[in-house]
């Protein structure tokens, strides 16, 4: 059964997946300025702007442009960087790496550090602790991303001569450092997703805790670890496992603002480097892998809600 929900859940993925690339393609036209024109004033080419615009196929209706890049999308052919020259994918393959560490960091430190946070705010409601977490979530909710990142860099450097490196270690050229160069900006890119993460698990766990097989299983003397970690927490994760998808997708949106204050040349940063420069190719190419991830990651809590809740497979 699980597999047939499994399936419909794909089927449903993959217009989503259409959609989503004729957007892509289209809003990387909308960027004002003129590809051509700028590489013209930039590298001072020999040819004429037409001459140069019939190369880079930019001549053609819109809609053949995008028939053929989905033509040569299905192939795994991403085109090359109208700036550098080199295959697009070369770039990312490079890249993608750096990007995902720095995800990977920012969405363990939010459910490592918002869920159980949230479980004993929950369980000891109205005490200390309980006023502290929800004083802490609002603060982590409030500060900008980029505002962070820019006091920990600047401000230590500052008061004690000491601040992140801020130059990017390979990790055949020392694994430990390639590590730890992670930790500080993965960190701050998973504060607000911890904070939010932390405020739902608290208030779905409370409901939770308030419902009649919950009092059952007091009344029987259950200990309480057994009956909020066993019989509560697992019917308390759907929103939060939904919370989580949409947050996986703004932590991917906010390495570009970390990549760049942290010097980690990942896809953020090329990105950015992209829009500046209108490369197309690489624009497009970026958001593709970004979408896809992000329609990957919402059918696998698609998925997390059938294991969570067996009745939504039928």
């Amino acid at each position: 059964m699980i597999g047939k929900y499994a399936l419909k859940r794909l089927l449903v993925a993959i217009p989503s997946l259409l959609i989503a690339t004729v957007i892509v393609f289209s809003l990387s036209r909308l960027i004002p300025g003129d590809v051509v024109v700028l590489m013209m004033e930039e590298n001072q080419y020999a040819q004429d702007l037409e001459e140069m615009r019939a190369k880079l196929g930019l001549d053609r209706p819109i809609h053949v442009q995008y028939l053929d890049w989905m033509s040569r999308l299905v192939r795994g052919d991403f085109g090359q960087s109208l700036y550098t020259g080199r295959p697009v994918l070369q770039e990312l393959l490079r890249r993608l790496p750096i990007s995902l560490e720095l995800g990977a960091v920012a969405v363990a430190f939010a459910i490592l550090v918002g869920t159980p946070i949230g479980v004993v705010s929950a369980v000891r409601q109205d005490s200390l602790r309980d006023y502290g977490a929800r004083s802490a979530a609002i603060l982590g909710l409030s500060m900008p991303g980029f505002w962070l990142g820019t006091l920990v860099v600047v401000l230590p450097a500052i008061y004690f001569g000491w601040s992140p490196s801020i130059e990017f270690t390979g990790f055949e050229r020392d694994p430990w450092r390639h590590v730890t160069q992670f930790l500080v900006p993965g960190c701050l890119l998973g504060i607000a997703s911890a904070a939010s993460i932390m405020r739902l698990t608290r208030t779905q766990l409370l409901e939770v805790l308030r419902m009649d097989f919950v009092r059952t299983a007091w009344s029987k003397g259950l200990a309480e670890r057994r009956i909020v970690l066993k019989h509560c927490l697992k019917n308390a994760l759907i929103p939060v496992v939904t919370v989580l998808g949409i947050q996986i997708a703004q932590i991917l949106s906010g390495t570009v603002i970390f990549e760049s204050i942290f010097g980690l040349p990942g896809m953020g940063r090329f990105l950015f480097d992209a829009i500046t420069e209108r490369d197309y190719p690489v624009i497009q190419a970026i958001n593709v892998v970004v979408v896809t991830t992000v329609v990957a990651v919402n059918l696998l809590v698609d998925l997390a809600y059938a294991y969570l809740d067996p009745r939504i497979r039928y």
